[in-house]
């Protein structure tokens, strides 16, 4: 099999991880972003359930357990543990992909003439709105960050899309 060959399956199998990778990230950030949105709900029924307390107080002068009091507790603790399971299942979409890293590590195998003759290729110069990217075990892969809204790409300083127009940070 000739260089280029060999050259073209690689970054196949390069565009091929980067896409696999990417797919993880996106339902990483799909995770997260329903974690901040539960915890959020919790807030709100926190907020509600001491409006609640108080106003129990307010007309009894006295702090009795009240149906709507129960069924906001009971909520709460639903909403707790809903939030566990996503903190859970993002732990274990983490480890998965850690593992994957770690299995994945790719060691270039190119014998001297194939050196030689990649030494002999002009160096592309770096751009500066070229994407971010990370080495891979000896690979440079690209590394795309997604709006976790709408999926278009966006700048990896940005705390907004410049797409859908929504924070992310």
């Amino acid at each position: 099999m000739s260089f280029l060959q060999e050259l073209k399956q690689k970054l196949e199998k390069g565009v091929e991880t980067a896409g696999q990778m990417s797919q993880q990230m996106l339902e990483i950030s799909r995770l997260t972003l329903r974690i901040k949105g539960k915890k959020d709900d919790i807030d709100r029924l926190i907020a509600n359930l001491g409006r609640e307390v108080y106003q129990t107080w307010e007309q009894n002068q006295d702090l009795s357990e009240s149906e709507a009091i129960n069924q906001l507790l009971k909520t709460v603790r639903d909403q707790y543990e809903q939030l566990h399971a996503l903190q859970q299942e993002l732990e274990v979409l983490k480890r998965s992909n850690q593992q994957a890293d770690h299995a994945e590590e790719v060691t270039p195998t190119l014998v001297e003439d194939d050196l030689a003759t990649v030494e002999a290729l002009p160096q592309a110069e770096e751009h500066q709105d070229a994407p971010a990217s990370i080495d891979m075990g000896g690979t440079r892969v690209a590394v795309l960050y997604l709006c976790p809204f709408c999926a278009h790409q966006v700048e990896s300083e940005a705390t907004s899309c410049s797409h859908c127009h929504k924070r992310f940070y």
